[in-house]
């Protein structure tokens, strides 16, 4: 089907092309500087977790009073240096926990910015069907001006009343207002799509060449996208890091500590010592069930992810392929009849056999053709973003510097 072009101002303008409009969005997305921010403050977090337990220094005084000949009874001064010492690799696992915490971000980042890319194709597509619509008023206007022609010689002849010429003359207005209806939607599609990265939109413009002559392909059998599914791994290896790090923690650290005492008669003595905290068990216990409860719900979320975005996209699928069909009927068998009845109609009412009532319902079928036609592409490139999103065609685009 031809269909009109949009004016040669627009024609002159610069293209715009769907990888750029996604990669002008992702780069001016504020979701990008939010995740660089949380990889920052785990950045910090993880350097916080490999340190090791901090020394303490502790100073006690005894036997207050009046010196007595007794030792016991002389004041006493004892420094204390003490250490605790980690075991069962406890600074390893919380550095593993923030090493899995930045996984799970960077992972969740991607799938966001998928988001962000589906709604970039989805304003694209709109402003591709706005353009194709421009193209169907116009091309409508046209075939009002050549009815009204033909009208106006029949009434110049007395073939047709007066008010034949009139209607004819409103239905050119009427497809002139039509015409910058459509300008308009396709304005407003084109601003909402530069909004997107805080753009202005003139000087764009939206190729329609793969809108309406589309190639229907069978879509064949996909899986869910890899990044949706790396968000669950991704929280199953922190749950799993979670789980290691409580088993090293209930692994008992000893304190040794040791210092000099300084006694009132002039000696010193050196003192030391090692502590172990007693108890505790059921803690480390009841918190390592915690961790591992937290896993098994890492499992069956993911189960029911695969689950729930399987059938989506079969739904999907037989989506794309319904409108497929329907494009692709109305384009081969419904427009070509349209169009040639009106210009069947048209011959006969030059030759008296028809009225105006009959070519301006035979343009007004040919009309509604071409504007369920658009409508059902629409349709069908919607349902293409729908299956793209559930796929993570553009995976590798969404990654960037994650």
């Amino acid at each position: 089907m031809a269909v009109c072009l949009p004016s040669a101002a627009l024609a002159q303008a610069q293209p715009l092309t769907l990888d750029d409009a996604i990669r002008r969005t992702l780069a001016a997305a504020p979701q990008t500087a939010s995740t660089a921010a949380r990889i920052e403050a785990q950045t910090a977090a993880r350097t916080a977790a490999g340190l090791g337990p901090q020394p303490t220094i502790e100073v006690t005084t005894e036997n207050f009073g009046i010196p007595s000949g007794d030792l016991y009874d002389q004041f006493q001064v004892t420094a204390t240096y003490s250490q605790r010492i980690e075991r069962g690799g406890k600074r390893e696992a919380r550095v593993a926990v923030v090493d899995r915490d930045m996984d799970v971000t960077r992972a969740e980042a991607i799938v966001v910015r998928l988001d962000v890319i589906a709604q970039v194709q989805r304003l694209y597509v709109e402003v591709q069907a706005t353009e194709a619509q421009i193209g169907i008023a116009r091309q409508r206007l046209t075939m009002a001006r050549m009815v009204e022609a033909e009208v106006k010689r029949r009434v110049a002849s007395a073939k047709d009343p007066l008010f034949a010429g009139m209607r004819a003359t409103t239905g050119v207005s009427e497809a002139s207002v039509d015409v910058e209806l459509a300008i308009h939607a396709r304005d407003a599609a084109l601003k909402r799509l530069a909004a997107m990265w805080g753009g202005a939109s003139a000087g764009l413009s939206v190729p329609t060449s793969d809108f309406l002559s589309f190639k229907h392909e069978p879509v064949g059998a996909a899986g869910a996208a890899p990044a949706d599914l790396a968000v669950f791994v991704a929280r199953g290896a922190r749950a799993d890091a979670a789980i290691n790090l409580q088993i090293a923690n209930a692994k008992r650290d000893p304190t040794i500590s040791a210092g000099p005492r300084f006694i009132g008669s002039g000696d010193v003595a050196l003192v030391a010592g090692i502590s172990l905290p007693l108890g505790g068990s059921r803690i480390s216990d009841a918190r390592l069930a915690e961790a591992q409860a937290e896993r098994r719900r890492v499992e069956a979320d993911l189960a029911v992810e695969r689950f729930t975005r399987e059938r989506a996209i079969a739904l999907a699928v037989e989506k794309v392929e319904e409108t497929a069909h329907e494009a692709e009927a109305i384009r081969d068998q419904v427009i070509p009849n349209a169009d040639l009845t009106l210009m069947e109609v048209r011959v006969g009412y030059n030759r008296g056999f028809f009225s105006y009532v009959d070519v301006s319902a035979a343009q007004t079928t040919l009309a509604n053709a071409r504007a369920r036609m658009v409508d059902a592409v629409r349709r069908h490139h919607e349902a293409r973003v729908e299956l793209d999103r559930l796929t993570g065609r553009f995976t590798e685009l969404a990654k960037g510097d994650f």
